[in-house]
């Protein structure tokens, strides 16, 4: 059986070339190749001609599968039936078992069967046409189970048109080039051909790829177009695996990096440091097919360009699938593997080097994007890297799950691109030191500043963001090429990627679509700094990151080609320049400045305590005020103040030592915001100028005839403005001016308290809601009580008892409540009325203030036992100690865990 091989190929050879059997069936041809395939595959591997790895006459063609020669008819199949691959050419040839004019004779009974089923088949398809929207119906039900859109299927359908396409024009090359005596006798037309069906392909790849990832929230689009990039990805390698010990190479060196789906910093930074030298122009080399005429380049499909990779990871990080971090890392990973095995594959210097890789398609000279002549194996390369929006994007992925160690990971990236960066700028396009793009999703990803880490880590993320931003050596940054048309972004990719913004009252859309808006990352800084409400320096912090978004504005109004600062018309443009000279400024980023910025840093100035933070909050408050009385093209991006603005500003003079003077710019404040016509509820900050005269006239007598002014005032203005009615809270702050005015007139206070309390009574539905009465309102009552009603102390008590049954009713029972009415009975009343013990759950179900969960006014501790009627406490001890002993074990578990990580990485 050995011995008919080669009579069966020169049998074959000769069928071919000879004239008589052109334009004739190829059947005779099919049954050779079928006959040859059964005796090879018998024989096995034994009975086929090897050729050494490697070698000249192995690896051109792309013919090396695993030893066999590539003129060899088994040898597709025997690559197929060994890596359990689809069918190949020789495959498709062989399996064929009719003519073009009907079926062959020598087709078994179960084949004629299945010819027959699928003329039954069309004839019942062709039926169908005549019954309206039958076909149709199949397809859309077809659609709906897989969930992807028309354009995605008619992607998907293209591809696969072009993968066969591919593999009929490798089997018409390769069964064009066997002759007389098994010389090899290559057409150049057909490989021209062969070479465009695989261009074809990529390109086919690419659009399914872009297409199938665009469909969001679909987590089967996305698997899908994950394993369309890993086929076109293995399709491209396999040649490479297979001629070249490049992996053994990799394996020795990196042997010591751990299996894991993360990115390993060690193994990426010693990848990237022995790629690079290799990108660096080298000897030219002679150009393919310039000494032979015979000697055409191995066909290699071209592998997935950066913005393919984009595609799928900006799928990634819109998708809702777990571990979607993890899974970035990993084509990241296999992305520098493809890269690293290229440049080792056509490095002359390797070992592995042979001089028939002179005439692969690799070595072909090329044009690259920056107008260099280079091997196209180099932009291989450089596209197979992964950039700076990879990582971007990566990190964006981390950033959107609860994972414990998303930041830990985020950080890791961040070092790994620091280090790609230092090294790539010169060679790979797209890399950028502090790139905006990872430097906003790092700051987003930001969860807690309370930890002095993360925070110092996010004000290191923002100083280099700010400086990118507004640095003219960056001016280049933003390129025609680099962001994609809205077009060919879904809506949330735009609002992601690049979006108009509106910091200026007449939009320019032409400015703002070539800007990144880095508003986000400046106001993540702003919310978490504001979580610090009280801690010593947050409110310098925030005034900090508010002057930087002042910058990044101005910058983008003057260009970072100009530095000097211009007058802004309504659309950003300066005095006497033209629409198009205002677009064709240089600018990186946009950001859009909104009062709720203004707010928060006005927030932390009235949580600060502090009299400078006061004046602070002032001067603050005035810019935004001043900015209303100019026309909108002067506003310079200060927006206007909105009525949380007045009121943070006056709570924050409540700080200010000087009462007199504190008072006095309160009602400057005041009269200033009546003056602004736009505000309808104004009722907070009157409310917070009553906090004001409470801290600023404790114990004085006039501070009982302020409130009531106040409170009449706001009555009258109520008449014309509905906003300004008092609310519960109103009249809950003047009982308190009540109870701390040390006015001599006692029961003329105590009357007026209690009036204001009887209103909130009335408007509550029974005796248990707590609708418009707070337990501030029944401790404020209670307090008038105590000190306007000293001189009976009998219906003191009475009335004290009275109003903490109420409020325990109404479960409004406060630690301050609780407290008061402790003072004001004996001991043993108290017991008698509260007992001992854990209070009831319906006596504090309402609080707002603070809470009590036990008699003594605490909220109990570690080891407290509630003892109380209905209350089981048996094995309560136990519990509480096994409890303690399994939180103690989580937590040495999660050290022991971030450890372990640290050590590995």
């Amino acid at each position: 059986m050995t011995q008919l091989l080669p009579s069966l190929r020169m049998a074959r050879a000769t069928l071919i070339h000879s004239p008589m059997w052109q334009n004739r069936s190829q059947q005779p041809i099919r049954c050779l190749d079928a006959f040859a395939y059964t005796i090879s595959h018998r024989l096995g591997s034994t009975s086929t001609s090897r050729v050494p790895a490697g070698t000249a006459e192995s690896s051109r063609f792309g013919g090396l599968v695993c030893g066999l020669h590539p003129m060899s008819a088994a040898a597709p199949l025997h690559k197929a039936f060994i890596h359990r691959q689809p069918f190949t050419w020789s495959m498709q040839i062989m399996m064929s078992t009719s003519t073009p004019d009907g079926p062959s004779n020598s087709a078994t009974e179960e084949q004629k069967g299945l010819i027959e089923s699928e003329k039954i088949e069309q004839m019942h398809m062709r039926s169908d046409e005549n019954i309206p929207f039958q076909r149709s119906k199949k397809t859309k039900l077809k659609a709906q189970i897989s969930g992807f859109d028309d354009r995605a299927q008619a992607k998907l359908t293209a591809l696969s048109n072009a993968k066969k396409e591919a593999e009929d024009a490798k089997a018409a090359f390769i069964s064009s080039t066997i002759a007389d005596g098994g010389e090899t006798n290559p057409d150049e037309k057909l490989h021209t051909e062969w070479n465009q069906a695989e261009q074809n392909l990529a390109h086919a790849y690419s659009q399914a790829i872009k297409y199938t990832s665009r469909i969001t929230k679909n987590e089967k689009a996305t698997k899908e177009a994950e394993r369309l990039l890993y086929e076109w990805m293995d399709r491209f390698m396999d040649p490479f695996g297979g001629s070249s010990a490049v992996w053994m190479k990799e394996d020795k060196d990196l042997s010591d990096v751990p299996d894991t789906m993360y990115l390993n910093k060690k193994w990426m930074v010693r990848t990237i440091h022995a790629i690079v030298p290799k990108l660096s122009p080298g000897e030219s080399k002679p150009e393919v097919g310039s000494d032979k005429s015979s000697d055409l380049p191995q066909i290699r499909i071209p592998p997935p360009i950066s913005k393919d990779y984009t595609n799928l990871l900006r799928s990634y990080s819109m998708s809702k699938a777990r571990r979607k971090g993890q899974q970035c890392e990993a084509l990241m990973r296999n992305m520098m593997r493809l890269a690293n095995t290229v440049a080792y594959y056509y490095d002359k210097d390797s070992e592995n080097w042979t001089e028939d890789k002179v005439y692969d398609v690799g070595m072909e000279s090329v044009i690259s994007g920056e107008g260099n002549e280079t091997n196209r194996w180099r932009l291989w390369v450089n596209n197979s890297i992964p950039n700076s929006k990879a990582f971007a994007l990566a990190i964006k992925c981390h950033a959107g799950t609860t994972h414990s160690d998303a930041l830990d990971r985020i950080i890791r990236l961040n070092h790994i691109h620091d280090a790609y960066s230092d090294l790539c700028q010169p060679h790979i396009p797209g890399m950028y030191k502090d790139d905006p793009y990872v430097l906003y999703h790092s700051i987003k990803a930001l969860k807690n500043l309370q930890k002095k880490d993360e925070r110092e880590q996010g004000q290191e993320w923002l100083r280099k963001l700010h400086r990118f931003v507004t640095s003219a050596e960056n001016k280049d940054y933003i390129r025609e090429e680099e962001i994609p048309s809205e077009v060919e972004l879904s809506n949330d990719q735009v609002k992601d990627l690049v979006k108009p913004i509106g910091i200026l009252p007449r939009e320019t859309p032409a400015a703002f679509s070539q800007t990144i808006d880095v508003t986000s990352a400046y106001m993540t800084m702003l919310r978490l700094t504001a979580r610090l409400r009280g801690a010593k320096g947050v409110s310098a912090d925030a005034r900090r990151v508010l002057d930087q978004m002042h910058s990044v504005r101005d910058v983008f109004a003057n260009g970072l080609d100009n530095p000097e600062p211009a007058t802004c018309l309504t659309n950003g443009q300066s005095d006497g320049e033209s629409d198009a000279s205002f677009i064709s400024k240089k600018r990186i980023a946009s950001i859009d400045i909104r009062s709720n910025a203004y707010n928060l840093v006005l927030g932390l100035y009235r949580d600060s305590k502090s009299t400078d933070d006061a004046t602070k909050a002032v001067g603050l408050l005035q810019q935004m005020v001043d900015a209303g009385k100019k026309a909108p093209e002067d506003w310079s991006g200060v927006p206007l103040p909105t009525e949380q603005s007045f009121e943070f500003t006056i709570m924050s003079l409540a700080n200010m030592s000087d009462g007199e003077k504190a008072l006095e710019e309160a009602e400057r404040l005041i009269q200033l915001m009546e003056d602004q016509e736009y505000l309808e509820s104004p009722v907070a900050a009157y409310n917070a100028f009553i906090v004001v005269c409470n801290r600023q006239l404790f114990g004085k007598a006039h501070l009982y005839d302020k409130a009531l002014e106040t409170l009449g005032k706001m009555n009258e203005l109520s008449k014309t403005n509905p906003g300004v009615l008092p609310n519960p809270e109103t009249l809950a702050l003047v009982m308190k001016a009540c109870s701390l005015s040390d006015h001599n007139e006692h029961k003329k206070v105590l009357d007026t308290a209690s009036d204001l309390f009887f209103q909130l009574k009335e408007q509550e539905a029974d005796e248990k809601s707590a609708v418009a009465l707070t337990d501030r309102a029944y401790y404020y009552i209670m307090k008038c009580v105590d000190t306007h009603l000293a001189e009976d102390p009998d219906k003191k008590k009475e009335l004290i008892e009275e109003f903490f049954s109420e409020a325990c009713q109404r479960g409004l029972c406060s630690a301050n409540v609780l407290s008061l009415f402790r003072s004001s009975v004996s001991e043993e009343d108290f017991i008698l009325t509260v007992g001992k013990g854990r209070l009831a759950d319906h006596w504090i179900a309402n609080i707002k203030g603070p809470r009590a969960l036990y008699t003594d006014g605490s909220k109990g501790g570690a080891g407290r036992n509630a003892r109380r009627k209905g209350k089981s406490t048996s094995n309560w001890k136990k519990k509480e100690m096994a409890k303690y002993s399994q939180r103690e074990r989580k937590t040495n578990d999660k050290k022991a865990k971030k450890f372990f990580k640290k050590m590995k990485a």
